[in-house]
């Protein structure tokens, strides 16, 4: 983590002509300008949106649409603190985002993750400007994105939000095409800088498999996952293909382990719960070690 790890004061960080990368090392969101108009894609954590904020506020730029790319803690649990500070923002959210955080057991477990990943930055020096997320998020009256649409910002600059499954429910890329950038979120997996990615296919293997070849696709110049800055040059391509081998290679592991479930769990926790990734509860990771186990017996 070290070798890779962004400083603060490289935030904002300019990732293509249109785009900058705003937050820290750990939560990464980017920030589209065209002529007329801004977006913001991701919203992270309580715990960096003061920072955010702040650069924004540097940058002289009030976004006129903020959108979250699903509605995992680790993307959404900052957008309260920005709604309140830029009330005139569009809200844009995929379709099945609502749904997801409004269900009893998404709440609770929302709020409690907040407070660990704010607790966690606080740990590392890096102080979060409010308390923690008390109550979700109020989506409920966002733009929803069914299957994509384009944001025109002004210039011949648009923003396309693209629809995408296997890692969450309500799941959206975000493209510039005009600068040939990407912003894959976790429809990766979670970045490990230098190290490769871990897979996320909560929703669907398959369907995991599927938008990671989508990603490809668009033949992008630079990628944005949420986490631990861009890749750029030859790590594109590098990226995609490490995403797409490990998400094999778990798959097999899964389907083919003489382990038992239990060990099977405790062996793919311990091998991912490891650097950035402790950011987390481990409680939640060992639910998403399990959901990968689940998932891959659904093929």
């Amino acid at each position: 983590m070290k070798t890779h790890y962004i400083p603060r004061k490289n935030f904002p960080m300019e990732i293509s002509p249109h785009v900058k990368m705003l937050g820290n090392y750990f939560f990464n969101l980017l920030l589209v300008t065209g002529k007329n108009k801004s977006a913001l894609f991701e919203s992270g954590i309580s715990g960096v949106t003061d920072t955010v904020i702040t650069q924004l506020d540097t940058l002289g730029i009030t976004p006129d649409y903020l959108i979250p790319s699903h509605p995992h803690s680790d993307h959404i649990t900052g957008l309260p603190g920005l709604m309140e500070r830029f009330p005139g923002a569009r809200i844009v959210m995929a379709a099945g985002a609502n749904e997801f955080i409004t269900h009893p057991k998404a709440g609770p477990l929302l709020v409690k993750e907040d407070f660990f990943m704010s607790k966690g930055l606080e740990k590392m020096g890096i102080t979060p400007g409010r308390p923690a997320l008390e109550t979700i998020p109020d989506i409920q009256d966002a733009m929803v994105v069914e299957k994509n649409t384009s944001l025109d910002l002004g210039g011949g600059i648009s923003l396309d939000l693209i629809k995408v499954e296997g890692h969450s429910p309500g799941n959206l890329l975000g493209f510039v095409k005009e600068d040939r950038a990407l912003f894959c979120s976790d429809s990766l997996g979670f970045h490990y800088p230098g190290r490769g990615f871990w897979p996320l296919f909560f929703t669907g293997a398959n369907a995991y498999l599927s938008t990671i070849e989508f990603i490809r696709s668009f033949d992008p110049l630079v990628i944005c996952p949420a986490h631990q800055g861009p890749l750029s040059g030859t790590a594109v391509l590098q990226g995609i293909q490490a995403a797409r081998n490990i998400t094999l290679l778990t798959i097999e592991r899964i389907r083919h382990t003489p382990l038992s479930h239990e060990k099977l769990v405790r062996e793919l926790f311990e091998e991912c719960y490891r650097d950035e990734f402790t950011l987390y509860t481990k409680e939640n990771i060992q639910n998403c070690t399990q959901l990968l186990i689940k998932r891959v017996m659904e093929i």
